[in-house]
């Protein structure tokens, strides 16, 4: 039997433990199973009792490694990673570390660890790369979503009344502008759209110690501006949580939207049935959502946007519908898994 470690730098709540929690449930439809590589992971208190760790790295026959801001291997780790036979090893690349350095404003595709530093690792690591990239694929990276299409929680056309106007569940990380613009285009629309909230980390108060830009915020600023403040939503319960709003914004962090790159909300969101915003910067998703999805990208007015989106709902989530339908069979967990497991013999 195939069985998948992934080894990475996992919280409960970042995107990728829902991701593992996600493949863990695909695995026995293709006779795999799949688990959380003890030795090689930096996990959080929470990790350990939502999805499976196994402390014996013998139990695997194959070694996923998922990279995103961190550098989560120390020389000891590294050589654990020698005991599977490089053709198993794949090397998992969702913030693009591997490829060409880009600088945006503030925010650097290297991080603090220098970007020759990226190079090496991952060529010491694998000659597997894989990247959830919908634009040009740097040398030596395939293409792979690594995200994949829940299973839905909400139709479109038959969603519950709605708790919320407009919501975004995440943390804000590089996200503060684009929000604050949301909110702005939400509270000058005719009729204003009045129920909002954001449910994350750093939205308000202290900004992360560690990453005071990324988590920048202005205290007191969303309150003021109608907008409740919750503070993450437990694990597992995103869509749900998502599917109480009307509109949800998809926001994603500048950097990964200049590389053209794939996010976990892109999918998710859609599964949660409730509609979602695209702004302009994302309008590179209509190669993932198809043409469909034209009623969802904001232009030069997003108040009026906002408006039409409500204004227009049925037309909205009937359209939304066929999106849902698209993705849930090109996406679902069990063919994202397939395809992975296609990539090592």
């Amino acid at each position: 039997m195939t069985r998948v470690l992934f080894a990475g730098d996992f919280h409960w709540q970042a995107g990728s433990a829902h991701m593992i929690s996600e493949y863990v449930r695909a695995a026995p439809a293709l006779d795999c199973e799949v688990a959380l590589a003890g030795p090689l992971c930096r996990l959080d208190d929470q990790v350990p009792g939502l999805l499976p760790v196994v402390d014996d790295l013998a139990w695997g026959t194959h070694l996923v490694l998922v990279f995103e801001g961190r550098q989560f291997l120390d020389e000891r780790r590294l050589e654990l990673c020698e005991r599977f036979p490089r053709s198993r090893r794949i090397v998992l690349d969702p913030d693009a570390h591997w490829g060409e350095h880009t600088v945006l404003g503030d925010d650097d595709s290297a991080g603090p660890y220098g970007h020759q530093q990226w190079q090496q690792l991952y060529r010491l690591l694998s000659d597997v790369i894989l990247q959830p990239r919908l634009g040009k694929l740097p040398d030596g990276a395939q293409f792979f979503p690594y995200f994949g299409m829940p299973k839905p929680v909400h139709r479109p056309e038959r969603t519950p009344a709605a708790t919320y106007d407009l919501q975004y569940v995440g943390a804000n990380w590089w996200r503060w502008d684009a929000l604050a613009d949301l909110v702005e285009a939400a509270r000058s629309a005719k009729p204003p759209l009045t129920r909002l909230r954001v449910a994350g980390r750093w939205w308000s108060g202290d900004p992360h110690p560690e990453h005071l830009t990324a988590t920048a915020n202005r205290p007191g600023w969303l309150a003021e501006h109608g907008v409740k403040v919750t503070g993450p939503v437990p694990f597992g319960q995103v869509l749900t949580q998502m599917a109480k709003a009307e509109i949800t914004p998809i926001l994603a962090r500048p950097l990964l939207a200049h590389q053209q790159l794939l996010t976990p909300r892109m999918f998710e969101t859609v599964a949660a049935g409730t509609m979602p915003a695209l702004p302009p910067e994302l309008a590179y998703t209509t190669a993932l959502y198809g043409e469909e999805i034209a009623p969802f990208l904001l232009g030069g007015d997003p108040a009026e946007d906002l408006a039409r989106l409500l204004r227009d709902s049925p037309a909205n989530r009937q359209q939304l519908g066929h999106v849902q339908d698209k993705l849930r069979r090109s996406f679902n967990y069990r063919r994202v898994l397939g395809d992975l497991l296609a990539f090592t013999h």
